[in-house]
């Protein structure tokens, strides 16, 4: 290896190779990310008007305004994360470290969900159109390509890069002084990100007419907003209370995650996903094409449901140690 490659800087212990330029190329990767989210709202709007002037109401305003919500929400999130990264700030690639991990366990579930889901979904697009099978089969693995790039390969990169030691060696070298997350341990911060998360995520629910699964029903409408609203705010005291180690966030974090499974898996079992779907305020094309998908067993997607939860309090149970004292 070429010793021109490693440096020692105050701050550090011994010597390590500086990962400076690794966090410029990852930040920029990141400043890319958000700016593509960045474009994908005038997109959306367009879309939208495109959609309302060929089909009348095909589309409401409604229903593409919480999507555009996010969309911006995650251009600032990763422009944020990516400027912090070329200035080697700590907070930053702790955030992003964070942040990279949910999304590779998502993206591996999602690509797992896809594997169930998106042939049967694709096979009705081609009813409808009347494309081949041979365009059918090219479109489903160009779209699993894309898909595991998205969610596997590219959060893959991201965790590989920004938990290597020679990266936090560098990040600790260039930017020593005090950050908000040193007193939060990293599995710590990826729980309170989760729960970030699933409180922005909320925003997304009116696009659905705020449908909430609840013990083998969907509450629609102000009916499903009150316990919507009721999950922001659970999400955002379990952000707060996490990052602090409250006993009480590990506590309510157990309660909420055992409610949230039990009202899925029981929904899931009482209420097929033609039901859900028809349920939703979909326009009639896209409810077409749905109508048209093998969904999976009921059994399926409950077993689903139940891995889904139960590695969620696997990891909490892991992280006991974190906010209660023996």
């Amino acid at each position: 290896m070429n010793p021109q490659a490693f440096e020692t800087l105050p701050g550090t212990d011994g010597e390590f190779r500086d990962r400076s330029l690794g966090l410029v190329v990852f930040g920029v990767i990141e400043i890319l990310i958000g700016a593509f989210c960045a474009l994908l709202v005038p997109l959306s709007l367009l879309a939208w008007w495109i959609s309302g002037r060929e089909a009348g109401e095909s589309t409401t305003l409604r229903s593409i305004l919480p999507v555009v919500v996010i969309y911006l929400i995650m251009a600032i999130l990763f422009v944020w994360l990516g400027v912090g990264s070329i200035r080697a700030r700590r907070w930053a690639c702790d955030l992003m470290l964070a942040i990279s991990r949910i999304w590779l366990v998502t993206g591996v579930c999602t690509l797992l969900l896809s594997w169930l889901v998106l042939p049967g979904f694709l096979r009705g697009v081609g009813v409808t159109g009347g494309f081949s099978s041979e365009v059918l089969s090219v479109a489903i693995g160009v779209t699993f390509a894309i898909v595991s790039l998205i969610y596997v390969v590219l959060p893959g990169a991201f965790v590989l890069f920004y938990r290597s030691p020679a990266v936090i060696a560098t990040c600790r070298a260039r930017d020593p002084r005090p950050q908000f997350t040193d007193d939060c341990p990293p599995r710590v911060l990826t729980l309170s990100v989760v729960w970030g998360m699933a409180a922005i995520s909320v925003v997304a629910m009116p696009a659905y007419d705020w449908a909430f699964p609840f013990f083998g029903r969907l509450l629609l409408g102000a009916a499903g907003a009150v316990p919507w609203i009721g999950v922001l705010a659970v999400c955002a005291g379990l952000v707060w209370g996490s990052c602090r180690r409250r006993p009480w966030a590990w506590w309510g974090a157990v309660a909420a995650t055992v409610v949230a499974a039990v009202t899925t898996v029981v929904t899931s079992i009482r209420m097929r996903p033609e039901d859900m779907v028809r349920a939703l305020p979909i326009a009639e094309d896209q409810m077409r094409v749905l109508a048209s998908i093998s969904w999976p067993w009921v059994w399926v997607i409950s077993l689903g449901w139940i891995a889904v939860w139960g590695s969620m309090l696997v990891y909490l149970v892991s992280m006991r140690s974190f906010f209660l004292d023996d």
